[in-house]
């Protein structure tokens, strides 16, 4: 692996501090809710779609159908989510918001809480444009991640992916990640 050069340096270490400054409204989630930052980004993904089958949601997600049905269990077991038939076609299973999981989305005292909204109002509304841009830009899975999940692994072009495709720093904007989603925030 090539050294990396210091302007990159500076900026993983500028994102691995804002990852831990998450930590307290991490905590704050889990004790109120019972959530993770990406139990509360596919909320907020389910809330967006409507009611949607558990590949729909998945795929919004860009997790396989085995995570996506892990987590689809576990916020159904913690009465955010439930199952219903759809109206249109009853031999389909499609997913639905309750009414705790709209509270815990529409919960700006979480987040307000953890001092981030102070500390981004700070900064000039260009800035704040400037860095949910690049944020975005650096969160947003590229072709590479993509192929992780293909099978046999290969970009969606059909090119094959680039030894080492689909490394990538925690938060890439997966399910795992919050990718930029926070309580009660406007997508």
């Amino acid at each position: 692996m090539s050294e990396w050069s210091p302007e990159t340096r500076r900026v993983l270490r500028a994102y691995l501090r804002a990852v831990a400054s998450g930590e307290p409204l991490q905590r704050e989630l889990a004790r109120r809710y019972g959530l993770s930052l990406a139990d509360l980004h596919a909320l907020r993904a389910l809330r967006e779609l409507g009611e949607v089958p558990i590949s729909r949601l998945g795929a919004e997600l860009g997790i396989r159908p085995s995570n996506a049905t892990n987590l689809v269990d576990r916020l159904e077991g913690a009465g955010l989510v439930e199952r219903g038939a759809d109206p249109a076609d009853r031999r389909v299973t499609v997913l639905r918001l309750t009414p705790g999981a709209r509270t815990a989305l529409s919960d700006r005292q979480v987040l307000a809480s953890s001092g981030l909204p102070e500390r981004v109002e700070r900064l000039a509304p260009a800035e704040r444009i400037e860095l949910a841009t690049l944020l975005e830009r650096v969160l947003e899975p590229s072709w590479e991640d993509a192929a992780t999940d293909a099978e046999p692994e290969q970009a969606p072009s059909g090119e094959s992916a680039p030894e080492g495709a689909g490394s990538s720093l925690p938060g890439s904007g997966r399910a795992e990640a919050a990718h930029g989603e926070t309580v009660g925030a406007g997508r």
